[in-house]
């Protein structure tokens, strides 16, 4: 088996491609988040 080897741009868009993903979970779970901090502040 060949080394795989990953550029520099397919570095930086795997990186973007995995902020988003965290991004993307954090924008679906904010309501829950918005309303379990207002609890939390009562």
């Amino acid at each position: 088996m060949k080394e795989i080897r990953i550029g520099p741009k397919a570095q930086v868009l795997a990186l973007l491609g995995l902020i988003a993903a965290i991004a993307a979970a954090i924008g679906a779970q904010l309501p829950e988040l918005r309303r379990y901090l207002k609890i939390e502040a009562m």
